[in-house]
């Protein structure tokens, strides 16, 4: 009941899946508020959703949210856990909510991972008083982007890559089944261990197949590197996540990783170039050194309590 006052306080009605949709069509989002992702979740977890919106008064649509169990918003804080969403393979470190560029208005839920680009929407958040919580985002391959320095060292690694019989593939040339024993047996050969929730992550592969992006490096005939990255559209940007990966330890001395981020985030930034979109390319929060060599840090925002 509370939350019910307080959405109507804050000028937020009830809404629709397709409310929803129609708002994220119009002004974006990213891969964990991708209408289709939701859909996906909801059919599998027990989550309760419920869709608040905002109209103007010519009933135009400026905003909408997907909340959870009336107590979080979707993929996040303690319902999200509570509903094990973290058996799903997803970059969960930031939330862009579809709303208006003016859209201006306070939100009924708490949460301590708003995206920057909604950082002018709410009334009711801080970018100052949540800790330096932030986002790596890939520099971009133009002039204000990585270096020529860094470029050409890329370009070498490649080419030494290539005159090996390095072979490179789009993840989009394999069947999920066969895309998921690649992703499963580069994993362990990097890290030790297999990827936990075997059938989620099949799931996922299957259901939500149009969403992963990037490459695959094959040297001897066998794959040796590759990332899991989820790819959501928006009408001015497109949101990449850089969620897991692996590579074979064997072929160090040809640096498969770096090759495959490289090869990863310079097609995102020509993609992005050719379709006149903004390269919004996460690779997550700030938790180890090597992001600083790839990324720049995108403050994330806190939602205060009404």
């Amino acid at each position: 009941m509370i939350k019910k006052l307080t959405n109507l306080a804050s000028g937020w009605k009830p809404g629709t899946a397709a409310d929803y949709k129609k708002c994220f069509d119009l002004y974006g989002g990213n891969f964990i508020t991708h209408p289709e992702v939701l859909a996906f979740l909801h059919s599998r977890l027990d989550c309760r959703p419920h869709y608040s919106i905002k109209r103007n008064s010519n009933g135009t649509l400026l905003g909408a949210f997907c909340s959870w169990r009336n107590s979080n918003f979707a993929c996040d804080g303690k319902t999200a856990k509570a509903i094990k969403l973290g058996h799903y393979q997803f970059n969960k470190d930031e939330i862009t909510l579809p709303f208006h560029p003016k859209l201006r208005i306070a939100l009924p839920f708490k949460t301590k991972i708003l995206s920057s680009l909604n950082r002018s929407n709410v009334l009711n958040s801080s970018f100052k008083l949540n800790s330096h919580r932030a986002v790596c985002l890939a520099k971009g391959c133009g002039k204000d982007g990585f270096s020529s320095s860094t470029k050409n060292s890329r370009k070498r690694e490649l080419n030494k890559f290539i005159k090996a019989g390095g072979e490179i593939f789009d993840q989009s040339h394999f069947p999920p089944q066969e895309l998921i024993t690649i992703y499963f047996d580069l994993f362990e050969k990097r890290w030790g261990h297999r990827p936990s929730h075997f059938l989620e992550t099949v799931d996922m592969f299957t259901s939500l197949r149009q969403f992963l992006f990037g490459h695959i490096l094959f040297l001897a005939g066998e794959p040796c590197a590759f990332q899991l990255i989820t790819k959501a559209e928006s009408p001015k940007w497109i949101n990449f996540d850089y969620v897991n990966g692996g590579y074979d330890q064997r072929h160090d001395s040809f640096c498969p990783g770096t090759i495959v981020t490289w090869l990863n985030v310079k097609s995102a930034y020509e993609l992005c170039e050719a379709v006149g979109k903004t390269m919004r390319y996460s690779f997550g929060k700030p938790t180890a050194g090597y992001k600083d060599r790839w990324c720049y840090q995108d403050p994330l925002g806190r939602v205060l309590s009404l």
